[in-house]
Protein backbone atom coordinates (compact mmCIF):
# COMPACT_ATOMS: atom_id res chain seq x y z
CA UNK A 1 0.00 0.00 0.00
CA UNK A 2 1.71 3.02 -0.98
CA UNK A 3 2.27 5.84 1.93
CA UNK A 4 0.34 9.25 0.96
CA UNK A 5 2.72 10.81 3.67
CA UNK A 6 6.07 9.22 1.91
CA UNK A 7 4.42 10.87 -1.83
CA UNK A 8 3.38 13.82 -0.75
CA UNK A 9 6.67 14.44 1.17
CA UNK A 10 8.54 13.82 -2.00
CA UNK A 11 6.37 16.37 -4.31
CA UNK A 12 6.62 19.34 -1.31
CA UNK A 13 10.61 18.67 -1.48
CA UNK A 14 10.95 18.43 -5.38
CA UNK A 15 9.00 21.86 -5.69
CA UNK A 16 10.86 23.58 -2.77
CA UNK A 17 13.99 22.48 -4.69
CA UNK A 18 12.79 23.43 -8.35
CA UNK A 19 11.75 26.75 -7.00
CA UNK A 20 14.93 27.12 -5.51
CA UNK A 21 17.09 26.25 -9.04
CA UNK A 22 14.74 28.81 -10.43
CA UNK A 23 15.28 31.36 -8.17
CA UNK A 24 19.05 30.38 -7.88
CA UNK A 25 19.08 30.61 -12.26
CA UNK A 26 17.54 33.92 -12.48
CA UNK A 27 19.79 35.54 -9.56
CA UNK A 28 23.02 34.37 -12.05
CA UNK A 29 20.87 36.08 -14.67
CA UNK A 30 20.78 38.90 -12.76
CA UNK A 31 24.42 39.46 -11.87
CA UNK A 32 25.61 38.36 -15.61
CA UNK A 33 23.16 41.75 -16.67
CA UNK A 34 25.11 43.48 -14.04
CA UNK A 35 28.31 42.66 -15.17
CA UNK A 36 27.20 43.02 -18.99
CA UNK A 37 26.62 46.54 -17.97
CA UNK A 38 29.73 47.44 -16.01
CA UNK A 39 31.70 46.10 -18.86
CA UNK A 40 30.13 48.77 -21.44
CA UNK A 41 30.43 51.56 -19.01
CA UNK A 42 34.10 50.47 -19.15
CA UNK A 43 33.91 50.28 -22.04
CA UNK A 44 32.41 53.86 -22.69
CA UNK A 45 34.83 55.38 -20.10
CA UNK A 46 37.65 53.73 -21.94
CA UNK A 47 36.61 55.20 -25.03
CA UNK A 48 35.82 58.59 -23.37
CA UNK A 49 39.40 58.87 -21.91
CA UNK A 50 40.90 57.55 -25.75
CA UNK A 51 38.55 60.66 -26.65
CA UNK A 52 39.93 63.32 -24.11
CA UNK A 53 43.49 61.81 -24.69
CA UNK A 54 43.75 62.44 -28.50
CA UNK A 55 41.68 65.73 -27.85
CA UNK A 56 44.56 67.02 -25.25
CA UNK A 57 47.10 66.49 -28.12
CA UNK A 58 45.49 68.83 -30.23
CA UNK A 59 46.08 72.97 -29.30
CA UNK A 60 43.61 75.46 -31.47
CA UNK A 61 44.89 78.41 -32.75
CA UNK A 62 43.53 81.44 -34.63
CA UNK A 63 43.48 85.39 -35.24
CA UNK A 64 40.96 87.94 -36.37
CA UNK A 65 42.15 91.39 -37.89
CA UNK A 66 39.95 94.37 -38.78
CA UNK A 67 41.35 96.47 -40.51
CA UNK A 68 40.28 100.56 -42.40
CA UNK A 69 42.95 101.59 -44.65
CA UNK A 70 43.55 104.74 -45.96
CA UNK A 71 46.60 105.04 -48.82
CA UNK A 72 46.70 109.33 -50.14
CA UNK A 73 48.92 108.74 -53.29
CA UNK A 74 50.39 111.72 -55.01
CA UNK A 75 48.26 113.38 -57.56
CA UNK A 76 51.34 113.65 -60.23
CA UNK A 77 52.64 110.17 -60.38
CA UNK A 78 53.11 108.17 -63.42
CA UNK A 79 50.10 106.17 -64.97
CA UNK A 80 51.96 104.74 -66.96
CA UNK A 81 52.77 101.56 -64.85
CA UNK A 82 49.66 101.74 -63.21
CA UNK A 83 46.43 103.53 -64.45
CA UNK A 84 45.50 104.42 -60.57
CA UNK A 85 48.66 105.07 -59.54
CA UNK A 86 47.31 108.95 -58.78
CA UNK A 87 43.94 108.19 -56.84
CA UNK A 88 43.60 107.83 -52.95
CA UNK A 89 41.80 104.90 -51.55
CA UNK A 90 39.85 103.83 -47.99
CA UNK A 91 38.91 100.38 -47.66
CA UNK A 92 37.66 98.00 -44.87
CA UNK A 93 39.80 94.70 -44.60
CA UNK A 94 39.54 91.41 -42.50
CA UNK A 95 42.19 88.94 -41.78
CA UNK A 96 40.83 85.69 -40.65
CA UNK A 97 42.94 82.34 -39.58
CA UNK A 98 42.62 79.79 -38.04
CA UNK A 99 44.23 76.53 -37.25
CA UNK A 100 45.47 73.60 -35.20
CA UNK A 101 48.43 71.26 -33.79
CA UNK A 102 48.23 67.83 -33.45
CA UNK A 103 50.77 66.04 -31.40
CA UNK A 104 50.96 62.69 -32.73
CA UNK A 105 54.15 61.04 -31.51
CA UNK A 106 56.23 62.56 -28.70
CA UNK A 107 58.60 63.61 -31.81
CA UNK A 108 55.96 64.24 -34.53
CA UNK A 109 53.57 67.08 -34.89
CA UNK A 110 50.90 67.98 -37.82
CA UNK A 111 49.93 71.62 -38.17
CA UNK A 112 47.61 72.88 -41.00
CA UNK A 113 45.93 76.63 -40.71
CA UNK A 114 43.26 77.67 -43.39
CA UNK A 115 43.31 81.44 -43.91
CA UNK A 116 40.92 84.61 -45.93
CA UNK A 117 43.27 86.10 -48.92
CA UNK A 118 42.59 86.67 -52.41
CA UNK A 119 43.25 84.86 -55.09
CA UNK A 120 45.31 82.48 -52.80
CA UNK A 121 47.70 85.51 -52.95
CA UNK A 122 51.10 84.38 -51.04
CA UNK A 123 51.66 88.00 -48.96
CA UNK A 124 48.37 89.07 -47.80
CA UNK A 125 45.51 87.26 -46.34
CA UNK A 126 43.43 90.56 -46.63
CA UNK A 127 39.88 90.22 -47.87
CA UNK A 128 38.40 93.72 -48.67
CA UNK A 129 34.78 94.09 -47.12
CA UNK A 130 32.51 94.70 -50.30
CA UNK A 131 30.53 92.80 -53.22
CA UNK A 132 27.02 93.38 -51.90
CA UNK A 133 27.97 91.11 -48.71
CA UNK A 134 29.20 87.77 -50.48
CA UNK A 135 30.82 85.23 -48.84
CA UNK A 136 34.74 85.25 -48.37
CA UNK A 137 37.25 82.68 -49.77
CA UNK A 138 39.21 80.56 -47.37
CA UNK A 139 42.02 78.81 -48.43
CA UNK A 140 45.10 76.40 -47.14
CA UNK A 141 47.56 78.33 -45.23
CA UNK A 142 49.63 76.05 -43.77
CA UNK A 143 50.05 72.36 -43.81
CA UNK A 144 52.66 70.70 -43.16
CA UNK A 145 54.47 67.49 -40.64
CA UNK A 146 56.93 68.46 -37.77
CA UNK A 147 59.29 65.87 -36.88
CA UNK A 148 62.87 65.64 -34.53
CA UNK A 149 64.31 63.63 -35.82
CA UNK A 150 67.31 63.56 -33.81
CA UNK A 151 67.96 66.15 -30.57
CA UNK A 152 67.78 69.36 -31.03
CA UNK A 153 67.16 68.83 -35.36
CA UNK A 154 63.51 69.30 -36.99
CA UNK A 155 62.44 68.44 -40.39
CA UNK A 156 59.62 70.26 -41.96
CA UNK A 157 57.43 69.12 -44.98
CA UNK A 158 54.65 70.71 -46.73
CA UNK A 159 53.04 74.47 -46.80
CA UNK A 160 55.38 75.55 -44.12
CA UNK A 161 55.90 78.61 -41.22
CA UNK A 162 58.40 80.56 -42.43
CA UNK A 163 61.17 78.94 -40.26
CA UNK A 164 63.65 81.89 -40.58
CA UNK A 165 64.90 85.65 -38.50
CA UNK A 166 63.13 87.97 -41.08
CA UNK A 167 61.90 91.30 -42.13
CA UNK A 168 59.79 92.63 -44.42
CA UNK A 169 62.62 93.78 -46.33
CA UNK A 170 62.86 89.96 -47.97
CA UNK A 171 59.95 88.18 -46.43
CA UNK A 172 56.14 89.01 -46.11
CA UNK A 173 55.42 87.52 -42.38
CA UNK A 174 52.21 86.36 -44.31
CA UNK A 175 54.41 83.92 -47.14
CA UNK A 176 54.26 80.34 -46.24
CA UNK A 177 57.07 78.89 -48.13
CA UNK A 178 55.93 75.39 -49.82
CA UNK A 179 58.77 72.28 -49.67
CA UNK A 180 61.15 71.24 -47.02
CA UNK A 181 63.00 72.91 -44.35
CA UNK A 182 65.84 71.43 -41.71
CA UNK A 183 66.28 73.27 -38.24
CA UNK A 184 69.09 72.45 -35.93
CA UNK A 185 69.18 74.67 -32.83
CA UNK A 186 71.62 74.01 -29.70
CA UNK A 187 71.63 76.03 -26.40
CA UNK A 188 74.31 76.55 -23.88
CA UNK A 189 74.03 78.60 -20.93
CA UNK A 190 73.17 82.20 -22.92
CA UNK A 191 74.34 81.20 -26.30
CA UNK A 192 71.50 79.93 -28.74
CA UNK A 193 72.83 78.56 -32.48
CA UNK A 194 70.38 77.73 -34.64
CA UNK A 195 71.23 76.76 -38.54
CA UNK A 196 67.93 76.36 -41.08
CA UNK A 197 68.02 75.09 -44.33
CA UNK A 198 65.27 75.24 -46.95
CA UNK A 199 64.44 73.51 -50.29
CA UNK A 200 61.42 74.76 -52.11
CA UNK A 201 59.52 75.32 -55.16
CA UNK A 202 58.54 78.24 -56.45
CA UNK A 203 57.20 78.05 -59.94
CA UNK A 204 56.27 74.20 -61.05
CA UNK A 205 56.76 75.40 -64.99
CA UNK A 206 58.20 71.74 -67.01
CA UNK A 207 55.00 71.57 -68.82
CA UNK A 208 53.79 74.98 -69.39
CA UNK A 209 53.08 76.93 -72.35
CA UNK A 210 54.94 74.19 -74.30
CA UNK A 211 58.71 75.09 -72.89
CA UNK A 212 60.50 72.75 -71.68
CA UNK A 213 62.14 74.50 -68.54
CA UNK A 214 63.70 73.72 -64.98
CA UNK A 215 60.95 74.50 -62.42
CA UNK A 216 62.12 77.69 -60.38
CA UNK A 217 63.08 77.05 -56.89
CA UNK A 218 64.85 78.50 -53.46
CA UNK A 219 67.72 77.05 -52.06
CA UNK A 220 68.10 79.08 -48.67
CA UNK A 221 69.98 78.98 -45.66
CA UNK A 222 70.35 81.03 -42.36
CA UNK A 223 72.91 81.07 -39.37
CA UNK A 224 71.62 82.49 -36.11
CA UNK A 225 73.63 83.38 -32.97
CA UNK A 226 71.38 84.71 -29.91
CA UNK A 227 73.86 86.19 -27.15
CA UNK A 228 72.64 87.23 -23.61
CA UNK A 229 74.75 89.27 -21.97
CA UNK A 230 74.96 92.14 -19.67
CA UNK A 231 74.59 94.36 -21.69
CA UNK A 232 71.71 93.09 -23.03
CA UNK A 233 70.37 90.24 -25.76
CA UNK A 234 72.04 90.65 -29.09
CA UNK A 235 70.82 88.40 -32.29
CA UNK A 236 73.22 87.98 -35.62
CA UNK A 237 71.71 86.48 -38.63
CA UNK A 238 73.33 85.43 -42.00
CA UNK A 239 71.30 84.04 -44.73
CA UNK A 240 71.65 83.32 -48.49
CA UNK A 241 68.52 83.05 -51.03
CA UNK A 242 69.15 81.50 -54.38
CA UNK A 243 66.43 81.33 -56.79
CA UNK A 244 67.64 78.82 -59.07
CA UNK A 245 66.47 78.92 -62.90
CA UNK A 246 64.45 82.20 -62.50
CA UNK A 247 65.48 83.78 -65.72
CA UNK A 248 65.06 80.90 -68.41
CA UNK A 249 61.80 79.51 -67.06
CA UNK A 250 60.01 81.38 -69.81
CA UNK A 251 57.26 82.57 -68.22
CA UNK A 252 55.64 84.79 -65.75
CA UNK A 253 55.52 84.71 -61.97
CA UNK A 254 52.02 83.34 -60.53
CA UNK A 255 52.01 85.96 -58.38
CA UNK A 256 52.72 89.37 -59.73
CA UNK A 257 53.16 92.00 -56.82
CA UNK A 258 53.65 96.11 -56.48
CA UNK A 259 51.77 98.87 -57.87
CA UNK A 260 52.53 98.04 -61.76
CA UNK A 261 56.51 96.94 -63.13
CA UNK A 262 57.61 100.04 -61.62
CA UNK A 263 57.83 98.07 -58.28
CA UNK A 264 59.10 95.13 -60.16
CA UNK A 265 62.53 93.34 -60.48
CA UNK A 266 63.71 93.93 -64.10
CA UNK A 267 61.62 91.86 -66.33
CA UNK A 268 60.71 91.80 -70.00
CA UNK A 269 58.18 94.78 -70.57
CA UNK A 270 54.68 93.06 -71.52
CA UNK A 271 55.69 89.04 -70.67
CA UNK A 272 56.28 90.13 -67.20
CA UNK A 273 59.62 87.44 -67.43
CA UNK A 274 62.27 88.57 -64.76
CA UNK A 275 65.56 89.02 -66.55
CA UNK A 276 67.46 89.41 -63.65
CA UNK A 277 69.37 86.21 -61.41
CA UNK A 278 68.28 86.63 -57.61
CA UNK A 279 71.09 85.58 -54.86
CA UNK A 280 70.31 87.55 -52.12
CA UNK A 281 72.97 87.82 -49.31
CA UNK A 282 71.20 88.68 -46.07
CA UNK A 283 72.37 90.25 -42.56
CA UNK A 284 70.44 91.35 -39.68
CA UNK A 285 71.63 91.59 -36.20
CA UNK A 286 69.05 93.10 -33.20
CA UNK A 287 69.82 94.66 -29.44
CA UNK A 288 67.54 94.51 -27.05
CA UNK A 289 67.75 95.33 -22.99
CA UNK A 290 65.42 96.31 -20.67
CA UNK A 291 65.36 100.54 -20.10
CA UNK A 292 63.99 101.16 -16.61
CA UNK A 293 60.18 99.34 -16.56
CA UNK A 294 60.30 98.99 -20.23
CA UNK A 295 61.57 97.22 -23.03
CA UNK A 296 64.08 98.60 -25.90
CA UNK A 297 64.88 97.54 -28.97
CA UNK A 298 67.63 98.79 -32.03
CA UNK A 299 67.59 96.50 -34.94
CA UNK A 300 69.43 96.71 -38.49
CA UNK A 301 69.50 94.94 -41.94
CA UNK A 302 71.54 94.48 -44.73
CA UNK A 303 70.54 92.65 -48.30
CA UNK A 304 72.87 92.39 -51.38
CA UNK A 305 71.88 90.44 -54.61
CA UNK A 306 75.34 89.13 -55.28
CA UNK A 307 74.07 87.84 -58.79
CA UNK A 308 72.32 90.88 -60.46
CA UNK A 309 72.66 90.95 -64.10
CA UNK A 310 69.87 92.42 -65.98
CA UNK A 311 70.52 93.46 -69.41
CA UNK A 312 69.98 96.94 -69.89
CA UNK A 313 66.38 97.74 -71.37
CA UNK A 314 62.95 96.69 -71.19
CA UNK A 315 62.22 97.00 -67.13
CA UNK A 316 65.48 97.73 -65.86
CA UNK A 317 65.55 101.14 -64.68
CA UNK A 318 69.68 101.29 -63.97
CA UNK A 319 72.46 98.74 -63.62
CA UNK A 320 73.79 98.00 -59.99
CA UNK A 321 70.56 98.43 -58.01
CA UNK A 322 71.44 95.41 -55.98
CA UNK A 323 71.41 96.39 -52.24
CA UNK A 324 68.40 97.14 -49.62
CA UNK A 325 68.58 97.88 -45.70
CA UNK A 326 66.70 99.12 -43.30
CA UNK A 327 67.32 100.63 -39.26
CA UNK A 328 64.50 101.37 -36.62
CA UNK A 329 63.89 100.71 -33.25
CA UNK A 330 61.22 99.54 -30.76
CA UNK A 331 60.17 100.74 -27.53
CA UNK A 332 57.37 99.77 -25.06
CA UNK A 333 56.60 96.49 -22.74
CA UNK A 334 58.12 93.64 -24.14
CA UNK A 335 55.31 91.68 -25.00
CA UNK A 336 52.09 93.35 -24.96
CA UNK A 337 49.47 91.31 -24.07
CA UNK A 338 47.54 92.03 -20.82
CA UNK A 339 45.75 95.37 -20.35
CA UNK A 340 47.41 98.74 -20.90
CA UNK A 341 50.96 97.17 -22.28
CA UNK A 342 51.89 99.09 -24.99
CA UNK A 343 54.80 99.43 -27.56
CA UNK A 344 55.84 101.53 -30.59
CA UNK A 345 58.14 101.43 -33.34
CA UNK A 346 59.84 102.87 -36.25
CA UNK A 347 61.68 102.35 -39.24
CA UNK A 348 63.47 103.46 -42.34
CA UNK A 349 63.78 101.33 -45.47
CA UNK A 350 65.48 101.48 -49.05
CA UNK A 351 64.88 98.70 -51.26
CA UNK A 352 66.85 99.21 -54.61
CA UNK A 353 64.83 97.24 -57.72
CA UNK A 354 67.25 94.06 -58.02
CA UNK A 355 67.90 93.53 -54.44
CA UNK A 356 65.53 91.44 -53.35
CA UNK A 357 62.64 88.76 -55.23
CA UNK A 358 59.77 91.37 -55.54
CA UNK A 359 57.20 89.28 -55.43
CA UNK A 360 57.62 87.92 -51.76
CA UNK A 361 58.41 90.98 -50.02
CA UNK A 362 56.32 93.30 -47.58
CA UNK A 363 53.23 93.87 -49.30
CA UNK A 364 52.20 97.10 -47.50
CA UNK A 365 55.36 99.02 -47.77
CA UNK A 366 55.05 101.17 -50.73
CA UNK A 367 52.09 98.72 -51.58
CA UNK A 368 54.50 95.66 -52.33
CA UNK A 369 57.39 95.14 -54.26
CA UNK A 370 60.86 96.80 -54.97
CA UNK A 371 61.89 100.25 -55.64
CA UNK A 372 61.05 102.02 -52.45
CA UNK A 373 62.31 104.16 -49.84
CA UNK A 374 60.42 105.49 -46.90
CA UNK A 375 59.32 105.08 -43.43
CA UNK A 376 57.31 102.80 -41.25
CA UNK A 377 55.58 103.76 -37.71
CA UNK A 378 53.41 102.40 -35.82
CA UNK A 379 51.98 101.78 -32.15
CA UNK A 380 50.34 98.97 -30.46
CA UNK A 381 47.83 99.05 -27.17
CA UNK A 382 46.44 95.83 -25.56
CA UNK A 383 42.89 96.65 -24.93
CA UNK A 384 42.48 93.54 -22.94
CA UNK A 385 43.37 89.96 -22.84
CA UNK A 386 43.60 88.62 -26.46
CA UNK A 387 42.71 92.24 -28.15
CA UNK A 388 45.07 95.00 -29.16
CA UNK A 389 44.62 97.92 -31.31
CA UNK A 390 47.51 99.34 -33.60
CA UNK A 391 48.01 102.31 -35.88
CA UNK A 392 50.11 102.37 -38.69
CA UNK A 393 51.80 105.08 -40.99
CA UNK A 394 54.13 104.48 -44.33
CA UNK A 395 55.22 107.78 -45.53
CA UNK A 396 57.10 106.19 -49.08
CA UNK A 397 58.59 106.62 -52.74
CA UNK A 398 59.99 105.03 -55.13
CA UNK A 399 64.13 104.25 -54.54
CA UNK A 400 64.52 106.26 -57.78
CA UNK A 401 61.83 106.94 -60.84
CA UNK A 402 60.93 103.99 -63.31
CA UNK A 403 62.03 102.84 -66.93
CA UNK A 404 60.06 105.87 -68.19
CA UNK A 405 60.97 108.63 -65.69
CA UNK A 406 58.02 108.63 -64.19
CA UNK A 407 57.02 107.94 -59.95
CA UNK A 408 54.70 106.57 -57.61
CA UNK A 409 54.76 108.60 -54.16
CA UNK A 410 52.82 106.92 -51.18
CA UNK A 411 53.18 110.04 -48.79
CA UNK A 412 50.67 108.75 -46.41
CA UNK A 413 49.14 105.48 -45.98
CA UNK A 414 47.81 104.44 -42.66
CA UNK A 415 46.05 101.34 -41.10
CA UNK A 416 43.90 101.20 -37.92
CA UNK A 417 43.78 97.96 -36.87
CA UNK A 418 41.60 95.60 -34.29
CA UNK A 419 42.81 92.48 -33.60
CA UNK A 420 41.35 89.88 -31.63
CA UNK A 421 43.97 86.35 -30.91
CA UNK A 422 43.03 82.88 -29.10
Amino acid sequence: MINKSAVVEKISTGFILGVFILALADMTSAMTMEELEREALIERVTSHDKLLETLQRISWFGDLRLRYEMVDRASDNSTANDADGHLDTERPRIRFRFGAKAHVYKDLDLIFRLSTGVDGASTSGNTTLDGTFGNEAISLNLAFGSWELIDNLTLQAGKLKNPFMKSGVVWDNDVAPEGLSEIYQKKSGDTTLQFILGQYIVEETDRNNNIDSNDVALLAWQAQLHQKTKFGKFKFALALYDYNHLIDQGSAITKQLGSGDGQRNSQIVGTDVTTTNMQTLDFMIDWSSPLGSKHGSLFGEYAINTNADAPAGNNTIAQDLDTAWQLGFKFGDKKVKKTGQWEIKTLYRVVQQDAVFYALTDSDFHQGGTNAKGIKMGATYAIRKGMQGTYTFFGTENERGDINGGKLDIPGQHQLDLKFKF
